[in-house]
């Protein structure tokens, strides 16, 4: 189940990192905390739950929010792609 995945994840070392979008022109206001990116909310992109078995430990560092721009937008924006070669290069 997912705890042992969780345990797989933290025992291999693997560095995980989160793209989110919310449809919110800055964090926290009416659209962000309602709509998130139109498909997924912020909170669970961000792998955050009330629960925290189920919660995903992502480092901020390796977390990143576009604002302005739905779910589906994330596959085809520039500024998306440049975060992930930033991590990634």
């Amino acid at each position: 189940g997912f705890s042992a995945w969780r345990r797989r994840q933290n025992s291999a070392r693997v560095r995980c990192f989160t793209v989110a979008a919310t449809l919110g022109a800055r964090g926290g206001d009416t659209r962000d905390r309602l709509l998130g990116d139109g498909l997924v909310p912020l909170a669970s992109a961000l792998g955050q739950h009330a629960d925290p078995a189920r919660a995903l430990a992502f480092r901020p560092t390796r977390q990143k929010v576009f604002h302005g721009m739905g779910h589906l937008a994330l596959l085809g924006r520039p500024e998306v792609y440049q975060q992930l070669r930033r991590w990634l290069g």
